[in-house]
């Protein structure tokens, strides 16, 4: 009943086919995250203060090189192959990561400490690891944003007509929870001690294999998805615009549709991103070993996704159907407001500061929460608003927005969080101006979704009844 839109053979197939795509890319990012945060806050990184920097210096910039190269790859071969290319990369980097890299790096620090005639020794020994920490840190942010926003969301707004929107674009979300959820599971199965034989190391390289193999039947589905919507005929017709990084930087800079999208892209990264980094903190306290560390990790993506999933069911399309898309994309800020102002009211209360299960359970509820209604809501209704755009300008605005402003929105929160630990003298002490921020870019946000929310209607109301420009017959 729930799917009652599906009216035929291929309506189902497409539809099962992006749902498992969705699934699958979630599953990894899930083990990714987990991963990702147990190296940094609790292993090579020494600490949730780690992030800001790592956002800034590695992240930022990797984002801008991430859109050129899939700018340049765009022109030159079908998105399909560029799926593949970029899927290939990543795992094999991961892989190399795993099996290789880390488990030498006791060793090189120990070999480049008796390095005395090298200047310096003693220090690169200590930079050494947290470079390739930063690595793949980088790495693992930029895995869902190259292939499941701009790759995978890309190939179906080309196809999806803004009618069917409403109706796939809710219940796929389903697929990113189960996602999720899956991710859970198997990061606690490589982080116990029967899998892990009590080794961090093991249970990174499992985590990768994982990931790996998951990653071969997401090319897959890929191919069975691409092949359903345009096939080999249309490979050469959909690479006959050309795109530029720089035009398309321009095009959202002039277009008050695209830069009000781009602003709320920014300014939620920026609001989630200040809480989570002390959120982070706060859970190294509680979790200072990387193993038990990453399995709690695990357990906030199984709830996350939980959350995700009732929303993806019950929430997202009923609200799609019975309301207009400012209301969709509002209920994000107003979760954060709630849930991160709570975490933050705890910590600034002296009574509560020092109960590290109040301020994990608090923290839990807006990491969750807050992740439950982005990738539902709030990803949904941006996704909406790109549809009534041009075939060319969707594929601009998305490389931008979603492979530039999402870093250039963590990248910033690195900037205040930087600064705020500076002059703060730590973590949990810049959390009062921290949560402050928090609060008045929040403001902004709802503000700017307002006045996005009438060009949205605008747009849909002379394009409701238009087939997509690409749309398989």
């Amino acid at each position: 009943m729930y799917l009652k839109f599906l009216t035929d053979r291929r309506s189902k197939i497409l539809f099962f086919l992006m749902l498992g795509i969705v699934c699958l890319l979630n599953i990894n990012y899930g083990i990714l995250r987990s991963a990702r945060n147990a190296l940094v806050v609790a292993d090579l990184g020494k600490g949730a203060g780690s992030i800001p920097i790592f956002e800034l210096c590695g992240t930022m910039p990797a984002a801008v090189l991430m859109v050129y190269l899939l700018t340049r790859l765009l022109n030159r071969y079908s998105i399909h192959k560029v799926f593949m290319i970029t899927l290939a990369f990543f795992s094999g980097f991961f892989l190399l990561f795993a099996m290789g890299v880390y488990p030498s790096l006791s060793g090189w620090e120990a070999k480049i400490v008796q390095w005395t005639w090298l200047p310096g020794h003693a220090s690169l020994s200590v930079i050494l690891p947290q470079a390739f920490s930063m690595l793949f840190f980088v790495m693992a942010e930029l895995w869902k944003i190259a292939l499941l926003t701009v790759l995978f969301w890309g190939l179906v707004n080309q196809y999806i007509p803004l009618g069917d929107a409403k109706k796939y674009y809710g219940p796929l979300m389903l697929g990113g929870s189960i996602g999720t959820i899956l991710a859970g599971p198997i990061v606690s199965f490589c982080t116990s001690d029967f899998a892990s034989r009590q080794s961090w190391s093991q249970s990174l390289t499992l985590m990768m294999v994982f990931l790996s193999l998951i990653g071969i039947l997401t090319a897959w589905l890929y191919s069975k998805l691409w092949k359903e919507f345009a096939g080999p005929k249309k490979e050469e017709e959909e690479v006959k615009d050309t795109l530029s990084v720089w035009d398309s930087i321009r095009l959202c800079v002039k277009s008050s549709y695209l830069g009000l999208l781009a602003w709320i892209t920014i300014a939620d990264y920026v609001a989630y991103a200040l809480g989570e980094v002390i959120f982070l903190d706060v859970l190294k306290q509680r979790y200072p070993d990387p193993r038990d560390y990453c399995a709690y990790m695990g357990q906030l993506s199984l709830w996350s996704g939980i959350l995700t999933a009732f929303s993806a069911l019950v929430i997202t399309p009923y609200i799609l159907r019975r309301c207009r898309w400012v209301v969709a994309s509002l209920i994000t800020p107003a979760c954060l407001l709630l849930t991160e102002g709570a975490f933050f009211i705890a910590i600034w209360h002296p009574g509560t500061a020092q109960q590290l299960d109040l301020l994990v359970f608090l923290g839990t509820l807006f990491f969750c929460l807050v992740r439950a209604a982005k990738y539902t809501l709030f990803d949904t209704s941006k996704e909406i608003s790109f549809i009534p755009l041009p075939p060319l300008e969707k594929m601009q605005g998305k490389l931008v927005i979603d492979g530039m402003c999402s870093r250039l929105g963590r990248g910033s929160a690195s900037v205040v969080s930087i600064g705020l630990i500076s002059i703060c003298g730590g973590v949990l002490a810049s959390a009062s101006a921290a949560g402050l921020i928090v609060l008045s870019i929040a403001v902004s946000c709802v503000m700017s979704t307002f006045k996005l929310g009438k060009l949205v209607e605008k747009k849909s109301a002379g394009t409701k009844a238009d087939p997509a420009p690409h749309q398989a017959t």
